[in-house]
Order: C-alpha cells, then sequence, then structure tokens
C-alpha cells in the first residue's frame, strides 16, 4: 500500500536538532503489507517552554489512538486529553532545571506554568473505506485526516492536487498541555486514494513556501519530489542545505521545517 516514505527535518538557523519544536511520526504497514498506515506532523508552538516535548508526545499518542481519532472529535479529544496528563511531571523536570532567582528565572517559570501548545495533523491511509483488518479489496483505498492549526496534507494525482487539508493563518488554533480550556474542535475531513498518489504532510513554514509557489503557478511538488530523490539529501544535512538555500534566497521563513512525504503503492 505504501509505495516510498520521506522524511525530513531541519531546524531554525543557529539551533541544532535537539531544539526543534516540530515533531513528525508515522507508523506503516509491515513490508509487502496491506494495513493501514498512520502519518502526523505536529508544530510546537515557539515561546511556549516544552513545545517540542510536547509536539512529540502528541503525535506519538495519535499515531497509537484507535482509528476512531482520525473521524471523531470526542475520540480526538481524549487522546489530547490522555497526552496531557503526562504534562506535569515533565513540567516539575523543567522547573528543576531553572536556575535561581532574577528577571530571567522569572520569565523562564511563567512560560513553564502556562504550558506549552501545538498544532498537530494526523492522516490515515485505509486500503478501503471499510477496512477493519479483513482480507483487502481491491481498487482504491481511503484516507482519513484529523488538525487542529496549520500544518497542512496536499495530495496529488497526475500533477495535480486533489484534495489538501490546509489552512493559511497567522494565529493558528493550537491544542494545549496545560491551564483550561477545551480542546479545540479538529478539523475532519475524509477521501479516497488511488495508486500513485502522493500525500505531502508539512509545518506551517513549508506549507507558506507551497503556497507562495502554487499561488505563482508553480507546481511545488516536482522541487519536493526531486528533492526526495536526490541522494544529497539523504546524506547529513542535504535537506539542512536546500532549507539553508530557501531562507537566504527570502523564499522561506526561518522556522523549524518538517516534510513527511509518502508515496502510494497497489492496494
Amino acid at each position: 500500500m505504501i509505495g516510498d516514505r520521506s522524511l525530513f527535518q531541519a531546524p531554525k538557523s543557529g539551533l541544532d536538532a535537539a531544539r526543534m519544536e516540530d515533531a513528525a511520526h508515522a507508523v506503516l504497514p509491515v513490508a509487502c503489507g496491506r494495513g493501514e498506515a498512520r502519518l502526523i506532523v505536529a508544530d510546537g508552538s515557539s515561546g511556549s517552554a516544552g513545545s517540542g516535548w510536547w509536539a512529540g508526545r502528541l503525535a506519538r499518542d495519535l499515531c497509537a489512538a484507535p482509528g476512531r481519532a482520525f473521524r471523531n472529535a470526542r475520540a480526538f479529544d481524549e487522546v489530547a486529553a490522555g497526552a496531557a496528563l503526562r504534562w506535569p511531571g515533565h513540567q516539575r523536570a523543567l522547573l528543576a532545571g531553572l536556575p535561581g532567582s532574577g528577571v530571567v528565572d522569572w520569565v523562564a517559570r511563567d512560560r513553564v506554568d502556562r504550558g506549552p501548545s501545538t498544532t498537530v495533523l494526523g492522516v490515515r491511509l485505509l486500503p478501503h473505506l471499510g477496512y477493519d483488518g479483513a482480507p483487502d479489496r481491491p481498487g482504491d483505498g481511503a484516507w482519513q485526516a484529523v488538525s487542529v492549526g496549520d500544518s497542512c496534507m496536499f495530495q496529488v494525482r497526475d500533477g495535480h492536487v486533489v484534495e489538501s487539508v490546509a489552512v493559511r493563518t497567522r494565529a493558528p488554533r493550537v491544542v494545549r498541555a496545560g491551564g483550561t480550556g477545551a480542546v479545540p474542535a479538529p478539523e475532519l475531513r475524509e477521501g479516497r486514494w488511488s495508486p500513485g498518489d502522493v500525500f505531502y504532510l508539512m509545518t506551517d513554514a513549508l506549507a507558506r513556501w507551497w503556497f507562495r509557489r502554487a499561488d505563482g503557478e508553480g507546481r511545488p511538488w516536482t522541487v519536493l519530489d526531486a528533492l526526495c530523490a536526490s541522494p544529497d539529501s539523504a546524506s547529513p544535512g542535504g535537506f539542512a542545505a536546500w532549507v539553508r538555500d530557501q531562507r537566504d534566497g527570502g523564499l522561506l521563513e526561518d522556522d523549524d521545517v518538517t516534510l513527511l512525504r509518502v508515496g502510494c503503492g497497489p492496494c
């Protein structure tokens, strides 16, 4: 069912990968298998303490959640609430690592007290609409998506975007780990996929790069396809070099960047 998969990430300029606030996780069928696949990207909010940890925690938990979390808002809320139960322990560890008193320490403690937030986008690829673990049927497959915020998904077929989960905003909705308030209602989508389709999941900086190229009648997926196929991109620093070139040219914002590309094979 999955023909190929590529995952690339690059941190903000001057930071190492350990300080990235983006997260990505994928669960794929076993080799030559035709079970479901799950693809998750999340973007922890800059300026909130522990946001990278929270993005990774929510992405991992959604990857392992029951399938209904991708098609039912209440089930998604349960996943987010369960992930948030792990925040107090991490919060205590962050507070214990802060220095003594002072203005800097007070600001840091305030950020930790408020807790982190993140956007998240999850896509579930199924061999067919009624998939329940039974033997697969031939033909097209199905997908389900759940999203809070401005991470984006584009489905490309025969050189055209046929479906997308895409939000253009500078003030995205987020899922918070601490404090009060309900989880924002997620966007729930579903569709069909065919062999040869390619799904591109990305966090907001790369999504805005995609929009700018697409608005100019470009085909941004062709650039990403070539990048994923290049041996240079697979080498250490290869994708980071491309990101740096795009930033230097004013084409890509200086933010964490995540790209998860998956090509679909026969059902």
